[in-house]
């Protein structure tokens, strides 16, 4: 494989992330706006944005990450921990983003 087309391939990788993130950084406004408390709806878009922040993290899809992190803390902290473990573990080992870890009681 060229260079030329491993560039191109990982440029389509992030453009397909960031198409992704607005289609779900607005459905993540809505359950947050609409205090939507569906466990496997939230979790749902907790995954997906996972899978997007290894590909397009930006400040604003981390923001984006944390504000649902924050507001599903309200309604299972324990889950919610599980997320920014599962964050910090692919993205941020260092702790420097959502700082240190945190652990399961």
């Amino acid at each position: 494989m060229e260079k030329q087309e491993l560039f191109d391939m990982c440029k389509s990788i992030i453009d397909l992330n960031e198409q992704r993130y607005a289609i779900i950084k607005d459905e993540i406004e809505n359950i947050i706006k609409n205090n939507i408390t569906d466990n496997m709806q939230i979790e749902r878009k907790l995954d997906e944005m996972l899978d997007i922040l290894l590909f397009y993290e930006t400040e604003d899809s981390l923001l984006t990450f944390r504000k649902l992190c924050k507001y599903y803390f309200g309604i299972n902290p324990q889950a919610t921990v599980d997320y920014i473990n599962y964050y910090r573990e692919q993205n941020d080992p260092e702790g420097v983003k959502f700082g240190n870890k945190v652990d399961r009681k």
